[in-house]
């Protein structure tokens, strides 16, 4: 489960700054985007020095080293602290999606999902029988339609439908 939100915060960062924070490079950009990661990883997830690093390939003194000094950045860099805003939102947004079941609340919902497979695959059964019977008597009105459609201009449809039906109808 940890290694899902590491996943999703990396690519909520390399999406936001177009990059990726899996490179090796010490180029700034990069750091900076590392270090909200990390920020993000202990303060919303609870996760160990040492966990962030080995996710990252990096050592849990460079996780520590970041953090100590994130707050620095944030006052020399008052965009990264915007930035670190946004995507902290976006992590929130999205953090939901990675609560953890407990085993029997996972096979709860497996078979209450397998119970709506079920319905939705003889909803479709359903369905399709529809279509073919529509398809058996809509044949019959095949050469019909086809006139119609050829000799009868496009603006003229709905006279020809409003007749079409007064016969029909015997009116």
């Amino acid at each position: 489960m940890d290694q899902l939100k590491v996943k999703a915060i990396k690519n909520i960062v390399n999406t936001y700054y177009n990059i990726d924070v899996n490179s090796s490079s010490k180029k700034d950009h990069l750091v900076k985007a590392r270090a909200i990661c990390y920020k993000i990883l202990k303060e919303e997830c609870g996760m160990t020095y040492s966990f962030i690093g080995f996710s990252f390939g990096k050592n849990h003194a460079t996780v520590i080293h970041a953090l100590k000094e994130i707050e620095w950045m944030f006052k020399s860099d008052k965009q990264m602290q915007r930035d670190y805003h946004n995507i902290e939102a976006l992590w929130l947004e999205e953090s939901t999606d990675y609560v953890e079941l407990k085993p029997t609340e996972l096979k709860k919902q497996l078979n209450f999902l397998q119970e709506q497979n079920k319905m939705l695959n003889l909803s479709l059964i359903d369905v399709q029988e529809r279509c073919e019977e529509i398809s058996k008597r809509t044949k019959k009105y095949k050469s019909v339609v086809d006139l119609i459609e050829q000799r009868v201009p496009e603006q003229r449809l709905k006279e020809v439908e409003k007749k079409i039906n007064h016969l029909i109808n015997g009116l």
